[in-house]
């Protein structure tokens, strides 16, 4: 993947605390700062697939559906048993 160069400011205290982990980790700054985003970008995607599932909970139509479909895959679990 190509990397993109960005320039920001940081507060005096997280910039010396990123310091002090990436070199007690032996990681770079650009390292702390892309697992820090990631972790952040997974956090949030979470958040919104519960979201979702939540909303989905309330719509009766979604339950209704989801009800037949494991109705069908009960089956199909007990024809295999047979």
């Amino acid at each position: 993947m190509k990397s993109i160069t960005f320039t920001n400011n940081l507060s005096s205290e997280l910039m010396e605390w990123m310091e002090t982990y990436s070199t007690r980790q032996k990681l770079t700054r650009r390292a702390v700062l892309e697992k820090a985003l990631n972790d952040f970008r997974k956090s949030v995607r979470q958040n919104e697939y519960a979201h979702s599932f939540k909303k989905a909970s309330l719509d009766l139509e979604i339950k209704n559906m989801a009800e037949d479909g494991m109705g069908d895959y009960f089956k199909e679990l007990i024809n295999l048993e047979k």
